[in-house]
């Protein structure tokens, strides 16, 4: 049998971004416009500058993801696109496209939920995927979710009460002046400071949370503040501190999830798995619980194009396609 290949449209947030995998979860080609030197004047991603550029962007990195491929339009089988969840705005570009593509070259169309998509970027360039049920935790700027994969479908088990760990990386960057996104800047700065130096509050530490699985960020983001407001900082150290808190809470909360069924795999994704200390304990969790262990090639960590074909093979080998109405939702609680 010929090999298949689906084509990956990615607009949720800043990233413009397509990728062409075949069914061996190889990344046959992918191109990707960051919009990180428009948003970084701003310290965030400002949704309608994003949306308006996902237009200007959407047809040249199309265009070069074919050509670098060497397919025909005949070879693809598929169109895949982010759907939900993301910057609405965002989103309805990439939707838009996908539904032209599969009109224009009468390829099915299969819409991707961008969580499923992250943890598909765990799968891409592996031999195999990891055995039912596993344990996922997406971690990026717009999420922090502990899902159950299992033979039924997923569950979220748990998720953050308010902000995700990426946007209180933002947000602390921003703060601090060290620039944007905060994600590799604050564990970059963190490598060289005393993580005992500053007494930030261990997160979500009261009893009644410590049978549940939930995150919260918007405490540190304040206590980092004050500091900032109040004091000559040392920012390696602070960030450092900043850091050591918010995988503290992280890996406790894995550990907790673990202790309720023997899962057969970790897997973790989302742009914050690109971090080094989430990485170490990672490996740590895997070694301690005995499990495998599944993370992102650091290239595959942010949004792209390639998970989102990656994750779409599962639907289309079910013969599950989107109908042409396919609409975009900013949230996951907004698709039925």
């Amino acid at each position: 049998m010929s090999s298949r290949y689906i084509i990956g449209i990615e607009t949720s947030c800043d990233d413009t971004s397509i990728g062409i995998v075949r069914d061996d979860m190889t990344v046959v080609s992918q191109f990707t416009v960051s919009q990180t030197t428009v948003h970084k004047l701003f310290g965030g991603v400002i949704p309608e500058i994003a949306a308006r550029n996902h237009i200007a962007w959407i047809i040249p990195v199309l265009n070069s993801t074919l050509k670098k491929s060497m397919l025909d339009i005949d070879d693809i089988s598929a169109i895949a696109v982010t759907n939900y969840p993301g910057l609405i705005g965002s989103l309805l570009v990439g939707v838009a496209a996908a539904k032209g593509l599969s009109i224009g070259w009468k390829k099915p169309l299969i819409g991707v939920n961008h969580l499923h998509a992250h943890i598909a970027s765990s799968f891409i360039g592996k031999e195999k995927k990891p055995s039912l049920p596993y344990l996922a935790l997406v971690v990026s700027g717009g999420h922090t979710s502990i899902i159950e994969v299992n033979e039924k479908g997923w569950e979220i088990l748990g998720e953050t009460i308010d902000d995700a760990a990426g946007e209180a990386y933002d947000k602390i960057a921003k703060m601090a002046n060290l620039g944007f996104p905060g994600g590799p800047v604050i564990d970059k700065a963190a490598q060289n400071g005393d993580p005992l130096k500053y007494d930030l509050p261990y997160l979500l530490k009261h009893p009644r949370y410590s049978e549940e699985i939930v995150f919260s960020f918007s405490g540190i983001k304040s206590a980092v503040k004050r500091i900032l407001d109040e004091q000559e900082v040392d920012i390696a150290s602070l960030m450092a501190t900043f850091q050591n808190r918010v995988m503290e809470l992280i890996e406790r909360k894995m550990k907790l999830a673990l202790s309720l069924k023997n899962y057969k795999a970790i897997v973790i994704s989302g742009g914050v798995s690109a971090n080094s200390k989430l990485r170490e304990i990672a490996v740590g969790l895997s070694s301690a619980s005995g499990t495998e262990l599944f993370l992102p090639d650091l290239q595959y960590c942010q949004d792209n194009g390639a998970m989102v074909a990656a994750a779409a093979f599962e639907d289309f080998e079910s013969g599950r396609f989107s109908d042409i109405c396919l609409d975009a939702a900013p949230t996951l609680r907004a698709v039925k």
